[in-house]
């Protein structure tokens, strides 16, 4: 049974839309800014992706507005922007339509916001809905109460791969008979002080462009120097193949392999030899029926943190081998920067749009890339069968996934 994707929801920095994040992505320029949130001034990190034109009350019944926090809002627009694109406002049969969203951190957001108030004005001061918006499934849940939808719902929270891991997730309980459709994807608001910090205290984000934030997130490039945290959210409508065709749905692509694994080897740096993440990648292909000399295109993780882009390059060495210097790699952070937990649904998002519109998009700020990798600096028309799609997170966790063109 082939998983298709009908319709994508996606709200980043680059853009809000499928049609403008693929204009934004394509233009090779970045959006990273200044943190305009709160004051960045005692971080050594002082720049981030945020969605400049997002307003909760604009998109969303005022009082369902006012109830969620930004991590649940960014999800449920995105999942109604996904319906809407697959033209699937009217839900047939919500008892076998599930959701599958993944989050690194949820409503920590909203949990240090409500802290503050509570050391000012004690817990009369906490929003009473504080408990129901914090958990990693919450916005898992309030998409699947907005849309009423009665299937399974799962809510990840595996670091920044958690995106890939809901998309694989979500195939793996179609093709189990489990659901017949599902929203799949990942969302991601960590612009808050608290959070923010902490990310930097590790010295993970980029600290060497304050006062070029264009230029602060490089993937593959020599001069990175970390990765910029950013904020977004990425919801797919996935349905079986059968059911797309019969209503003349406008399908994107087929997820056609899922693979996962752990390097059990630290909390914050990944395996320096990559072997892992590499038995991910081969673990998707093979759930897809594929050899990696089949492998087209690559949608790189790329966090632009100088182990995590070595470690990746090796790892798709060992899966490439002596094709990955020609092999295209699609690396965008350097456009919409790293929503940690969301980033890897955004860019399968990317890469779905690259194979409909027939371009390997430009990498941002890849003036000077590491030569074993082919980053596409420029862009390059190209028509694209398969993508191979990797991301790696925090405790060691890689996800994969196989996408084609055509099932």
């Amino acid at each position: 049974m082939n998983v298709v994707v009908t319709g994508i929801g996606v709200l980043s920095p680059a853009g809000s839309a499928p049609a403008a994040l693929w204009t934004g992505v394509a233009s090779g320029q970045s959006f990273v800014r200044r943190v305009t949130r709160f004051d960045p001034a005692p971080f050594r990190s002082q720049v981030a992706g945020e969605i400049a034109d997002f307003d909760p009350e604009a998109r969303l019944d005022r009082k369902l507005a006012r109830r969620l926090d930004r991590f649940s809002a960014l999800a449920v627009v995105a999942a109604e922007d996904a319906l809407r694109d697959a033209a699937l406002e009217n839900i047939e049969q919500p008892e076998e339509f599930g959701v599958s969203i993944g989050s690194a951190l949820g409503g920590a957001a909203l949990a240090e916001e409500q802290h503050r108030r509570y050391l000012t004005g004690g817990i009369g001061a906490v929003r009473p809905v504080l408990a129901i918006s914090v958990f990693g499934a919450a916005a898992a849940c309030n998409v699947a109460q907005q849309c009423g939808l009665h299937g399974p719902v799962l809510g990840n929270t595996n670091s920044c791969a958690a995106g890939v891991t809901a998309i694989g997730e979500a195939c793996m309980l179609m093709r189990q008979g489990r659901a017949r459709r599902m929203l799949a994807g990942g969302v991601e608001a960590p612009l808050a002080p608290l959070t923010f910090g902490a990310f930097d205290l590790l010295r993970a984000m980029s600290a060497k462009w304050n006062d070029a934030p264009e230029r602060s997130s490089r993937p593959f490039d020599r001069a990175r120097d970390g990765f910029v945290m950013a904020e977004a959210a990425a919801v797919l409508m996935l349905e079986r193949e059968e059911d797309a065709v019969r209503r003349g749905a406008r399908i994107y692509g087929c997820v056609a392999g899922f693979g996962l694994s752990n390097d059990a080897f630290h909390m914050s740096a990944p395996r320096e030899d990559g072997s892992d993440s590499a038995r991910s990648m081969l673990a998707a292909l093979a759930d897809a029926g594929m050899t990696p000399e089949e492998v087209e295109c690559v949608s790189a993780h790329g966090s632009a943190t100088p182990p995590g882009d070595t470690a990746e390059a090796r790892a798709l060495e060992q899966v490439l081998g002596e094709r990955l210097a020609r092999v295209p790699v699609i690396a965008t952070k350097g456009c919409h920067g790293h929503a940690l937990g969301a980033t890897g649904a955004v860019e399968v998002a990317i890469a779905l749009l690259a194979m409909e519109r027939g371009e390997v998009p430009p990498s941002a700020n890849a003036d000077d890339p590491e030569p074993s990798v082919a980053t596409a600096t420029t862009a390059r028309p190209m028509r694209i069968a398969n993508v191979l799609k990797n991301t790696a997170g925090f405790g060691g966790l890689n996800a994969a996934l196989v996408l084609r063109r055509e099932a």
